[in-house]
């Protein structure tokens, strides 16, 4: 192959791969998604890139409603990655955070915790509601700690957060 052809062939690849669009999140764990570690990474990645993030939360008497975003298509696709992720934890009761006393209370209500979620464009939208007046309280706690992650990263993240009193 001739020299300008060659270029030729490299450039197109490099424009096709630099068009692309990815479908999933982009892996940024060397662990299986589903694990722990998995979860951890992606979070941890998440918290790094919180300046990226933008959530909207609207509490509603059951509970809330977000709306959580990112120009940045890859830490978009972490996001619905990471809503995924935790929809199944509190379906499965696969706990984490235990030393959190917020994510404890969550994780001991989780069979009163109902949520649903859709895709956005550049993110994800969710509801998470409680017929439980306490659990929707909690879920509303919830998510302003959320927020604070989005808002201060892993300076939030190492904070150990107070449920609401029953």
């Amino acid at each position: 192959m001739n020299q300008p052809h060659f270029l030729c062939v490299i450039g197109a690849i490099l424009t096709l791969s630099a068009c692309a669009t990815p479908s999933a999140a982009p892996r940024v764990s060397t662990a299986e998604p589903g694990t722990i570690a998995y979860d951890r990474d992606v979070f941890q990645t998440l918290l790094g890139n919180h300046e990226s993030i933008r959530r909207e939360t609207h509490e509603i008497a059951t509970g809330i409603e977000t709306v959580t975003e990112s120009d940045d298509p890859e830490v978009a696709a972490l996001i619905r990655d990471h809503v995924v992720a935790m929809k199944v934890r509190i379906e499965n009761g696969a706990r984490l955070r235990q030393w959190d006393p917020m994510f404890v209370a969550v994780f001991d209500n989780a069979d009163k915790i109902h949520m649903e979620y859709e895709n956005t464009p550049k993110g994800i939208k969710v509801r998470e509601v409680s017929d439980d007046p306490y659990v929707a309280r909690l879920i509303q706690a919830h998510a302003k700690m959320v927020s604070g992650f989005v808002a201060r990263g892993t300076e939030e993240s190492a904070l150990a957060h107070e449920p609401p009193s029953r």
